[in-house]
């Protein structure tokens, strides 16, 4: 399909107005997490010691190679690799579905679902791009970990601060580099029970002030394999879809509506 062909198209649908979303109890949602077994608090006490380890080796990799990677090249390939030694330890098989929609070295915003914690691990480690991500300012407090984020030039939000959140984006889409794609959760924090939460409004502008594609990612099996408020690991297969781009470039403030629900809308069916 051509560009302006592209384009035309979602004009269109940018303003039709936005259907409303479903009831919760009528809303689609993933599959519930089943009763953790014996065998299962074992493997979770093996693993999580481990996970620590390769936080304080894999951080401190980072941290050196830092030292002569302004690009945060190096210290991506740290954390995709210490993502997929998470994934593997806690017995996660990922599908990937919807490659073939992303173009080698473009730029993107990627909007995914939140369903746990274990979705940082399978984006950073399976989603082929350069990704810096847009995380709760404590996140970078954490030692090695926030110390990594914060030298590969990740984005600290402060969600405390919803101005201040604005603004911080706003400044990180002024200097995205050729090459690098950011990724937001639109939800802002994870799902208690499994369906699709409102969305806010900040990585919708984010993608509109960069004029950068937006890909709607869709996490199945995040939730069976760690829910929320547990930390005890039931080994899954997570499913990772990557829908079409949605381009922005000429939308402004008035097609955020449409847009939030043409996404919502590309989530939504993988549910």
């Amino acid at each position: 399909m051509e560009e302006g062909e592209t384009k035309s198209q979602y004009a269109f649908q940018a303003h039709t107005p936005a259907t409303q979303s479903p009831a919760i109890d009528d809303a689609p949602r993933t599959p519930s997490p089943r009763r953790p077994t014996l065998a299962n608090y074992l493997h979770s006490a093996i693993a999580i010691p481990l996970i620590y380890l390769y936080t304080v080796v894999m951080g401190t990799l980072s941290l050196a190679l830092s030292l002569g990677d302004p690009d945060g090249r190096k210290q991506h390939w740290c954390a995709s690799l210490w993502s997929r030694m998470i994934v593997r330890t806690v017995g996660v098989r990922v599908r990937v579905h919807g490659a073939e929609n992303l173009r080698e070295g473009a730029s993107y915003v990627f909007l995914s679902t939140h369903q746990s914690y274990m979705d940082i691990p399978v984006m950073l480690g399976y989603l082929p791009a350069q990704l810096r991500i847009a995380a709760k300012r404590e996140v970078f407090l954490i030692p090695f970990l926030g110390w990594h984020m914060r030298r590969g030039g990740h984005i600290s939000i402060n969600r405390a601060s919803t101005q201040d959140a604005v603004d911080t984006l706003r400044r990180a889409s002024e200097e995205i580099r050729p090459g690098v794609s950011v990724f937001l959760y639109p939800e802002g924090t994870r799902t208690r029970d499994g369906t699709l939460q409102p969305f806010k409004k900040g990585g919708f502008k984010f993608a509109l002030q960069t004029g950068l594609p937006i890909v709607p990612v869709t996490i199945v099996g995040t939730r069976a394999l760690l829910p929320r408020d547990s930390i005890i690991f039931r080994p899954a297969v997570v499913d990772m879809h990557l829908g079409a781009p949605i381009p922005t470039a000429g939308l402004t403030d008035p097609d955020l509506p449409a847009l939030m629900q043409t996404v919502r809308d590309a989530m939504t069916k993988h549910f």
